[in-house]
């Protein structure tokens, strides 16, 4: 096949106030023709400087130590602005991270489209341009793109921006894709959509795609081959097979063993000892020895080189070499202990289900349980509704009703625009419905004269922790201030040295080293501003946490990791959490009970083992169905 885009020995620093962070290290790869080539790892690890390299859109700081990038043969490494212009959009396109901040919030959407269109094609007419929009949003499944053509980026959730983005991507249909999580967003019937979506103009355009995602199961789906990086570099690569079913190097065991769909019910998740190391201050060796369980005394002294184990898989690590001890995977010793326990499982269901001597029994009509635990949260046929103009209403919610005990977590699921973002807005009075009552604690928090000015005692008690980190942090303030900003307005007694101390706790709870206190939210990366998200809702210790895709920008290792301190802190200190997510197997692994939201309304809500092993809603076993899985074998 032919060869698109070659990188070799590629390293980049950035200047900094501590000297010189090694943000790539020695970077090598190809991409062919109708490739995609799927880049895994923790947040600022790299993935995305990497693609930010190729479409040369680095920062003023960055500096190309050493290495070539080469476009079907041309060396592009030293290429300027002007001689970029006009490779992207036609050869190389980009999907960013951060659809919010991507998007231009004083244009509309369909405006922002066709200009990217226009862009490359000056001598388009109005109307052709304009069907040319309406094309792609087709393309990546907005429904009635008229309808959405004149809204502006604040209409639209999360998933429907990242679409949006999308489409403005391919409006040149361009010979590489370069995709920064462009999954993250969006929820599972959709995620499959947007895989299915790229595959097939891979293969309709023999396009080749850049994929970088933290999302192991979205990887797994789409990729023909994964790299994964640690601390800059490409430390295992292989084909899709390789790295899921026989990965070589502990990083990628590691990263394997923190999935939910890896964890026994009732167990906490797995997750890789210690952070990350600093780019600016490498230690000597492999950058993964610290918190590598299996680290020989030659890791601590030199780095490994990347050892052959077939003519497409290659890892870098000591294991491999002919002199190191034998150590048994620990992925494959999980699997089989995870594959013995659900055949027991199934065995004693089966069981329950036929009786003892393999007669099937008669089925007992189950009697509703009614919820005895003390209600912390009542949702009352909550409806709301946007005008935009004054002819256009769209119907966010429709007749929602839920409760939610003391020290309970409850998981909303459900597909991107279905309203989840929108009730999770009007518990905490950010939106105002139409209809419906909102009871706190059996106060009703909407009405002004009921709260009598508690509003502020009111916001301690509930915290929120947004979908989108970039634009809910200033950027103006330090991590430190953001983090403890929450003290500050609720007017709590604190000196400003206790207010240090306690940015330092919260921050290291949510697996960030203290030295990230003097940095700006521009300084880090997507996974590492959400946690900073999370610091500052947990230092109120609320009663109620509402989290809105909390974990959707964090790897396999930190997701695990927040996943713990969630249960953690429900077990020992009774928070209560209303958790919003797409990924199924979190919810699965996190929460007792689930809501099903589906357009605007309720469909489905039951305790969480009633909804997985038997969902009652049509739409309930669709979400289901599209569920990534891991193929172990």
């Amino acid at each position: 096949m032919e060869e698109l885009l070659s990188v070799k020995n590629l390293s980049i620093n950035f200047d900094t106030f501590k000297g010189q962070l090694q943000a790539l290290r020695d970077v090598s790869f190809n991409l062919k023709k109708g490739e995609i080539l799927a880049v895994a790892g923790e947040s600022g690890c790299g993935k995305s400087v990497l693609l930010k390299s190729i479409m040369k859109l680095l920062p003023e700081n960055a500096r190309v130590n050493c290495g070539q990038i080469r476009l079907k043969g041309a060396d592009i490494t030293s290429y300027g602005e002007r001689e970029m212009q006009k490779l992207r959009g036609r050869q190389l396109s980009i999907i960013f991270q951060e659809p919010a901040t991507a998007l231009n919030p004083t244009l509309s959407i369909g405006k922002q489209i066709e200009e990217a269109v226009r862009l490359h094609n000056p001598h388009m007419k109005k109307r052709e341009a304009y069907q040319r929009v309406m094309e792609l949003m087709a393309l990546v499944e907005i429904d009635n793109p008229k309808q959405w053509y004149d809204l502006y980026p604040c209409h639209f959730s999360g998933g429907m921006l990242q679409r949006c983005v999308i489409a403005m991507a391919l409006s040149c249909s361009p010979e590489i894709l370069l995709a920064d999580e462009p999954t993250t967003a969006l929820d599972l019937t959709n995620q499959a959509q947007i895989l299915t979506l790229l595959r097939s103009l891979q293969k309709k355009y023999g396009m080749a795609i850049i994929f970088v995602s933290h999302d192991l199961g979205a990887v797994a789906e789409i990729a023909d081959r994964i790299a994964v990086m640690y601390a800059g570099k490409i430390i295992e690569i292989g084909t899709t097979k390789e790295i899921i079913q026989d990965p070589r190097h502990p990083y990628t065991w590691g990263l394997l063993r923190s999935l939910p769909s890896y964890a026994k019910p009732g167990e906490k998740l797995y997750t890789i000892p210690g952070m990350p190391p600093d780019q600016a201050d490498l230690p000597k060796g492999d950058a993964f020895a610290g918190r590598n369980e299996y680290a020989l005394r030659i890791d601590y002294e030199e780095m490994p080189p990347m050892f052959r184990i077939t003519d497409t898989h290659y890892a870098a690590t000591w294991l491999l070499d002919q002199r190191a001890p034998e150590v048994a995977n620990p992925v494959a010793e999980n699997r089989e202990a995870l594959q013995l326990e659900k055949n027991q499982t199934s065995g004693r269901k089966e069981k329950e289900r036929f009786g003892e001597w393999g007669c099937k029994e008669k089925e007992e009509q189950k009697e509703e349980v009614p919820y005895k635990q003390e209600i912390l949260l009542d949702v009352r046929h909550l409806t709301c509704r946007f005008h935009v103009g004054k002819k256009v209403v769209i119907p966010a919610v429709s007749d929602v009703s839920f409760q939610i005990g003391r020290g309970e977590i409850f998981g909303l699921v459900g597909e991107s625009g279905s309203g989840k973002s929108t009730v999770a807005r009007c518990i905490m009075n950010i939106c105002q419905p139409q209809e419906g009552k909102i009871l706190y604690q059996d106060v009703e928090i909407q009405n002004k004269h009921m709260l009598r000015g508690g509003f502020r005692k009111l916001a301690s008690l509930r915290q929120m922790v947004f979908q989108d980190s970039t634009s809910s942090l200033n950027q103006r303030m330090k991590i430190a201030d953001i983090i403890t900003e929450p003290l500050v307005v609720s007017r709590k007694k604190i000196q400003p040295e206790s207010l240090r101390a306690e940015a330092e706790f919260w921050i290291k709870h949510v697996g960030l080293e203290a030295s990230y206190l003097d940095k700006y939210p521009f300084q880090l990366s997507g996974g590492q501003r959400q946690r900073v998200a999370i610091a500052r809702a947990l230092i109120m210790e609320p009663e109620l946490l509402i989290a809105d895709e909390p974990v959707s920008a964090l790897d396999a290792s930190v997701q695990a990791q927040i996943l713990n301190l969630f249960k953690y802190l429900q077990k020992e200190h009774g928070f209560t959490f209303l958790f919003i997510s797409h990924d199924l197997s979190v919810v699965r692994y996190l929460c007792d009970r689930v809501g099903v939201m589906y357009r605007g309304r309720l469909a489905e809500t039951a305790s969480c083992e009633e909804i997985f092993e038997a969902p009652q809603h049509p739409y309930t076993r669709k979400l289901l169905s599209a569920i990534p899985v891991l193929k172990h074998s």
